[in-house]
């Protein structure tokens, strides 16, 4: 008889079929729990166990009967979910900060399981962002090799000049960091106030509003609008939708 490998699709409320192995790290990462370079680390500190077994070896194969284990918790694998969603302005996108009144991951049902946002987005800005629970996207999607355009419209304070916005691109330190955008052009005047269209290919923390606010122009909104081919389109705020797994993979190839 031929043996098959399911896992539980929390979006489905259904089992579906996998393969029949699959390496302990990439058994971890998928069940949500953290991506596959830190499950290494997890295994490699001996916080891991394999039918009750401390195991430390990340290419360990995982069948189906396995019963797996990190700090004592069994775990499952997931079925892997790609979601956007439109942010509102207020909401927290860190999964762990208990000073959030609301938190990005609290607007999601329950039956996609645990996600996690890829990226910042931070608490005063609003539009697209990523979650899945899918952990080696999210560390291929955030590091700095694939370079993925995101891109913004920034309202912000004062009548900024083109001078301005030659030093958006040319960069300012701040806080040990270099600051800049890769590209910036102004689409209008609101009285005192100016609104832009702004690319970047970096996402520090705070990176705009830190930007702006050095040369002279604070931000009083910001919202992203795309993240590579990615548009936020349509999307009401507070909505969300599940997207391909091929759409999200898009980005880094």
């Amino acid at each position: 008889m031929d043996l098959e490998f399911r896992v539980f699709n929390r979006v489905t409320c259904d089992y579906v079929s996998c393969d029949l192995n699959m390496r302990l790290n990439k058994y971890i990462a998928q069940s949500g729990v953290c991506s596959r370079r830190h499950a290494d680390e997890l295994i490699g500190e001996g916080r891991v166990k394999v039918n009750g077994e401390v195991v430390r070896t990340p290419g360990i194969q995982v069948v189906p009967g396995d019963q797996v284990s990190v700090d004592h918790q069994p775990l499952r694998a997931s079925e892997l979910v790609y979601v956007i969603m439109n942010k509102p302005a207020g909401v927290t996108s860190t999964v762990e900060d208990p000073f959030a009144q609301k938190k990005i991951v609290d607007m999601v049902p329950s039956r996609l399981g645990r996600l996690y946002p890829v990226g910042r987005l931070d608490k005063d800005s609003r539009g697209l962002i990523i979650l899945t629970n899918d952990g080696d996207l999210c560390q291929k999607l955030t590091h700095p090799r694939f370079e993925i355009e995101k891109e913004y419209v920034v309202l912000a304070d004062g009548r900024v000049p083109q001078s301005a916005c030659l030093r958006f691109k040319r960069g300012i330190k701040d806080q040990g960091e270099l600051l800049k955008v890769t590209s910036v052009r102004i689409q209008g005047y609101r009285g005192d106030q100016t609104v832009l269209q702004v690319i970047v290919k970096e996402g520090k923390k705070r990176h705009l509003r830190r930007l702006f606010a050095y040369v002279g122009y604070p931000v009083r909104d910001l919202k992203r609008v795309r993240i590579g081919n990615i548009r936020l389109g349509n999307l009401a705020e507070g909505e969300f939708k599940i997207v391909d797994k091929k759409i999200i993979y898009g980005l880094i190839r």
